[in-house]
């Protein structure tokens, strides 16, 4: 069975598969949906049913084409994957590659990672292959910035989205495949807003439960400390400038919790649910205004990350502003 590793996108695989079923694939596909949601294993997918040598049931996972595929090793199957610009050179070099027939089996499949990358002298080049290709070569565009690409280059492709997955579904997977508690999967569901990718990364992250730890004891530590003392946690925001947004939505899903259990008093309905204590003593000692008046704060100095507002100064208002609200009678 194809794309079973991919996590949710049932509207996206049952498309292809009923395409793979019927042979009627498109001769370009554009993969479209933000990073972590499988695209890259989706065309592998693809291209082992493409290049497999069983004649149903394709990938079968087990053939000889399969194994290489899984390992990086076969002639049809070639991938274009860089950190930055993808250059002319390199899309001139695939559209001499698609030229040449396949060396085995019927088919050719050309991954290009990031398509997005592609310089604009590389996309009006790979044009010209996309509105004639070999009848034996697919060629599977992935990306996360649709509006990169030329209009000429998405109108040539059937776009394939890959849409946010729900909280349930990721759960599921880190209990049962990443063995997780119950709660840290619960936990790590919720922050990952809908991302396999985002949530298996956290909980692999070590660092990353420590920092939660540090900014769950920063929003405590605001409620209890004078007004000038909230300045010396500027340090940590400091240290940890390369992770701040993160940072910062994990500050908001704190104060979101503590809304939320203050007008539902509904444990069950929190984020941070192996915090339930400390969710209930704080919701007890901020009136619900109050945490509005907050959450609004932190998303403005999210928001200010994106300006050319200094760091330095973006987080110090901040945590100010914050102290001011909770100060206040």
């Amino acid at each position: 069975m194809a794309f079973e590793r991919v996590l949710g996108q049932e509207k996206a695989k049952q498309n292809l598969q009923r395409a793979l079923e019927k042979d009627e694939l498109a001769h370009a596909y554009l993969f479209e949906g933000a990073e972590g949601l499988g695209k890259k294993n989706m065309a592998l997918d693809l291209a082992s049913a493409l290049l497999c040598e069983r004649n149903k049931d394709k990938p079968c996972r087990i053939c000889n084409s399969c194994l290489r595929i899984s390992s990086g090793n076969h002639s049809g199957l070639k991938i274009i994957e860089e950190e930055k610009v993808i250059k002319v050179d390199e899309i001139r070099e695939l559209i001499k590659d698609i030229q040449l027939k396949p060396y085995e089996g019927k088919k050719k499949v050309y991954i290009i990672c990031d398509a997005d990358k592609i310089n604009m002298q590389g996309q009006n080049a790979l044009l010209k292959t996309l509105e004639e290709p070999p009848q034996y070569a697919t060629i599977i565009l992935l990306t996360t910035k649709r509006n990169s690409l030329l209009s000429t280059i998405v109108s040539r492709c059937q776009t394939i989205r890959l849409n946010l997955v729900s909280l349930e579904i990721i759960k599921y997977y880190l209990v049962n495949e990443k063995k997780a508690n119950e709660e840290e999967a619960q936990k790590i569901a919720a922050f990952s807003g809908g991302n396999v990718g985002k949530a298996v990364k956290l909980l692999e992250d070590v660092a990353f439960h420590e920092r939660m730890e540090n900014v769950i004891k920063i929003c405590t530590d605001l409620m209890n400390v004078k007004l000038i003392k909230a300045i010396d946690k500027i340090s940590f925001f400091e240290e940890e400038k390369s992770n701040i947004e993160e940072i910062l939505d994990f500050m908001i899903s704190w104060y979101r919790d503590l809304l939320v259990y203050k007008e539902t008093e509904n444990m069950d309905l929190i984020i941070n649910i192996d915090k339930k204590e400390e969710i209930a003593f704080g919701a007890r000692r901020i009136d619900i205004n109050k945490i509005r008046d907050i959450i609004f704060i932190i998303q403005k100095s999210k928001n200010n990350l994106k300006s050319n507002v200094q760091f330095h100064l973006n987080i110090e208002v901040m945590l100010l502003n914050i102290q001011e609200v909770l100060t206040k009678w």
